[in-house]
């Protein structure tokens, strides 16, 4: 077993789908018996978010109580700390232990590249895993972080493969995938209508949480790499084609947004309302009929090949995800469980083989969840590439029939 510390974005930004992006690496990590430590800097000023006043400020003490919650309620029991990059304060440890944990550690996991130390090159092995692919790799976020780690996973697990358009700086970025941890998504699956018909809707939503257009698009070389507000718009007609209730969690959309929405048929609330609690969130998924949801322009455009760490909680909790296809289908068998579409059209012939052979779907959903995502397969191959153990990196399996 391995001493880990794992550096995230739980504690500024304690909103439940982001909580979870983080939670399941170090949930996975203890649960598979490892010494995990959780470690979060400052980074930026007024970074820490409030769920409940909705303010941004310095004050990390909401979020802090919200990650401790969360781990007391899963029976984690493991060291918290966060410094403040300018005043050199640390909650949850003293200085000297932090340094003395981190040179103790066999790996530094930096997921998502928003946290960075000088101290972070105590230990022995830092691996820097990209969440957000072709951003990263132009300079957006983390790209100044990239020469201090000695390996690098993507959740674009095309990158470097024929097809895929996003640069690698002459990096070896190995492909990997979100974890998740498949039993806190069981449930129940609730009795629904395996099919609806004529133009009787089946009552329960196909849904998906998204931020409307995130951090903006960006420029590079001369192309234009955008959010999901554009790739959501390409879906503008869908409820059009298919008597299914489709509703979308909307965050950052604005008023104009919504009401074109709304005008063209889709369902839609904030976000916030689905995302203020852990529990809320979970409910929100494993009361959808199945996930329905456009991706970031930049991961289409580029062929990424990039899966979301939301859709791989659709899966654990038994709903079938219907996604626009990132190339992720080029190493990912679709048609059960997982749907991928390009078009208006395809996604409403997705909608459609779902609901027909709704519970094949819902089982399917669970089989990927387990075979592929599962905490089980994706960490300890990670661990195998990020502590050099001479071993071939795979994290995608074939899944064969499902």
């Amino acid at each position: 077993m391995a001493r880990i510390v794992v550096c995230g974005y739980m504690i500024r930004y304690p909103v439940a789908g982001n909580l979870l992006a983080y939670f399941h690496y170090v949930l996975g990590l203890h649960r598979l018996g490892h010494e995990v430590l959780y470690l979060e800097e400052s980074g930026w000023p007024d970074a820490c978010y409030d769920p409940v006043t909705h303010d941004y400020g310095d004050d990390l003490h909401a979020g802090l109580q919200i990650v401790r919650t969360l781990l007391a309620e899963h029976a984690v029991k493991l060291p918290v700390c966060y410094v403040n990059r300018d005043s050199g304060s640390v909650e949850g440890a003293n200085w000297d232990e932090v340094k003395r944990m981190l040179e103790a550690a066999d790996l530094l996991l930096n997921i998502g590249g928003v946290c960075w130390l000088p101290e972070f090159r105590l230990c022995r092995r830092r691996a820097f895993i990209d969440m957000d692919p072709l951003f990263t790799q132009v300079g957006k976020f983390g790209s100044y972080l990239i020469d201090d780690h000695h390996v690098h996973f993507s959740y674009g697990a095309n990158i470097g493969r024929r097809g895929c358009t996003i640069p690698t700086g002459g990096i070896d970025w190995i492909p990997t995938v979100p974890p998740v941890v498949p039993d806190i998504w069981q449930s129940r699956h609730p009795a629904l209508p395996q099919r609806q018909d004529g133009n009787s809707p089946v009552a329960a939503a196909f849904t998906t949480v998204a931020n409307w257009s995130g951090y903006g698009a960006v420029t590079y070389r001369g192309e234009h790499y955008g959010q999901k507000n554009e790739e959501f718009l390409r879906l503008l007609d869908l409820p059009g084609h298919v008597p299914q209730r489709l509703e979308l969690a909307l965050s950052g959309g604005g008023d104009g947004a919504m009401e074109r929405l709304r005008a063209a048929g889709w369902s839609v609330r904030n976000a916030g309302e689905v995302s203020s609690d852990i529990a809320t969130y979970q409910a929100y998924i494993t009361d959808s009929r199945g996930e329905i949801s456009a991706a970031k322009h930049a991961y289409v455009k580029t062929h990424s090949g990039w899966f979301s760490d939301r859709s791989v909680c659709y899966l654990a909790a038994g709903r079938p995800t219907i996604l626009q296809d990132t190339g992720f289908s080029d190493w990912l068998p679709t048609g059960r469980g997982v749907l991928a579409f390009s078009s208006v059209e395809e996604a409403a012939d997705c909608i459609e083989k779902v609901n027909a052979e709704y519970a094949a779907n819902c089982r399917a959903a669970s089989e990927i969840a387990n075979r592929m995502f599962s905490h089980h397969v994706v960490l300890p191959r990670l661990l195998d590439a990020a502590l050099d153990r001479n071993v071939s990196y795979r994290p995608v399996v074939e899944l064969g029939e499902i």
